[in-house]
């Protein structure tokens, strides 16, 4: 289980990186993502990547940190399954409209952060 924990670091970096060059662009791009992929399809994502994280967190030099990581990932994919649609349309409008640029590229600072430090605990 390495190689998820190495491809999910690159990813982590590699969005936060993008989010952080490209803000508008990723920010259309989440946009699209959102209003074209229905919300149980989308649920499955987190939980599956939350799945993966518990299980790959023996192979990383600070498990508990990939399972707190993990459990917020079902956690995630379960809210995002089970809430009422108008409730989810209202947290996707504010993310992707009320957000402002800044809090946008701190988001990807803390994505990058997060996939570094995932990437050097890898045993």
């Amino acid at each position: 289980m390495k190689w998820f924990l190495y491809a999910i670091s690159f990813l982590w970096i590699t969005a936060g990186s993008l989010s952080i060059i490209y803000t508008t662009e990723s920010k259309n791009v989440m946009k699209r993502l959102f209003n074209k992929i229905d919300r149980k399809v989308l649920s499955v994502f987190p939980v599956i990547i939350g799945v993966l994280l518990l299980i790959s967190s023996s192979w990383s030099l600070h498990s508990w940190f990939l399972r707190i990581l993990g459990a917020m990932g079902i956690i995630k994919g379960g809210i995002v399954f089970f809430i009422p649609k108008n409730l989810y349309d209202e947290m996707t409008n504010w993310y992707l409209n009320s957000v402002s640029d800044q809090t946008h590229r701190f988001l990807g600072i803390v994505s990058i952060i997060i996939g570094t430090a995932v990437l050097s605990w890898i045993l």
